[in-house]
């Protein structure tokens, strides 16, 4: 288990857990926002990304987000000089280089302030022009990708389009 923290431990930028010995792939997973999860803790979110990692034959997940400020509401995003986090940048291209598939999974964008949604489009067109492939477990009203936290674990993952 481990995890990248801001040293005030108001930002997450990068969590790992190892899963599988036997697994063959690296599966990185892209939220909105960190919450609880951190080197020693893991949440309901982790704990269902440990479940998908496991049944998508997974050696390892790692985890990165579109806003780095740790948040247990998305609408706090709104009442922070710099949501993004001044770190996020770098570790996300580190987070996309060691991953072999990419899965955004945010679900939809209405619930974020709408100052902040231009955010996931430029964060998608990313993970897309890294030429690595992007799955997600389907597509929400808005068409954003779907947030795993309520789905089942018979969910496949499919390709993004």
């Amino acid at each position: 288990m481990s995890a990248i923290l801001s040293p005030c431990r108001k930002y997450r930028y990068r969590l790992e857990r190892d899963v599988e010995p036997q697994g063959h792939k690296v599966i990185a997973y892209f939220g909105i926002n960190p919450s609880t999860a951190d080197e020693a803790i893991d949440d309901q979110t982790v704990r269902k990304w440990r479940g998908f990692t496991e049944r998508n034959g997974g050696k390892r997940f790692i985890v990165g987000n579109v806003f780095g400020y740790r948040a247990t509401n998305v609408k706090e995003l709104a009442t922070v000089i710099d949501p993004i986090g001044s770190e996020n940048f770098a570790h996300i291209s580190d987070v996309i280089s060691e991953a072999d598939i990419l899965v955004p999974c945010w679900g939809s964008r209405t619930k974020l302030p709408k100052e902040l949604r231009e955010n996931l489009d430029n964060f998608m067109a990313m993970l897309i022009q890294s030429d690595k492939p992007v799955y997600c477990f389907g597509k929400t009203a808005s068409q954003d990708p779907k947030h795993p936290l309520t789905l089942s674990y018979d969910t496949k993952l499919v390709v993004w389009e």
